[in-house]
């Protein structure tokens, strides 16, 4: 239909193999690039002193956890 509007495919970034002293300059950069949006930032180290930065927005988390997490089939409830 052409009044819908077409949602952007939600895509989130990740910056692997950041040194630690690096891990403020990139977290700050992706702020600057989503915004107030920002739900969630996420540092995991990795091998020899490199960390893997991950910002999502609110919609990027709710698209991973949609994904992520089937949805309940009837009779899975509690009692």
């Amino acid at each position: 239909m052409p009044d819908e509007q077409k949602k952007p495919a939600v895509t989130t970034e990740k910056i692997e193999g950041i040194p630690l002293y690096l891990i403020p300059k990139a977290i700050a950069d992706q702020i600057k690039k989503k915004g107030e949006a920002v739900f969630q930032i996420l540092v995991e180290r990795k091998f020899h002193h490199r960390y893997t930065v991950k910002v999502e927005t609110f919609d990027e988390h709710a698209e991973r956890v949609k994904q992520e997490q089937p949805a309940p089939e009837e009779g899975d409830g509690h009692g």
